[in-house]
């Protein structure tokens, strides 16, 4: 996987989503302005924006409102834990 500029992979994390009876592994990699990349086994999925009202929204890709809530809830609490390493526009 390439180191595409904006995007910190030193600050990537993992979450464990639940879709249909099964399980995604995917690996959440942030941006410098509240914007996320979701990869799945080395494919992109899309972007996403992390609003300051704490939720997500889809910028590019195919990531379902299901998928949406619950990568919402994981990067809330992953920064929670980490206050600081997201900087809003």
């Amino acid at each position: 996987m390439s180191q595409q500029v904006g995007f910190m992979p030193q600050r990537q994390f993992h979450v464990l989503i639940d879709m249909a009876n099964r399980q995604h592994n995917l690996t959440v990699l942030p941006g410098q302005a509240g914007n996320f990349r979701v990869i799945e086994q080395g494919k992109v999925l899309g972007e996403v924006d992390f609003t300051p009202q704490h939720k997500c929204v889809r910028r590019t890709g195919r990531l379902r409102k299901s998928m949406l809530r619950q990568l919402e809830s994981h990067i809330r609490n992953y920064y929670s834990l980490f206050k600081g390493l997201v900087s809003y526009r």
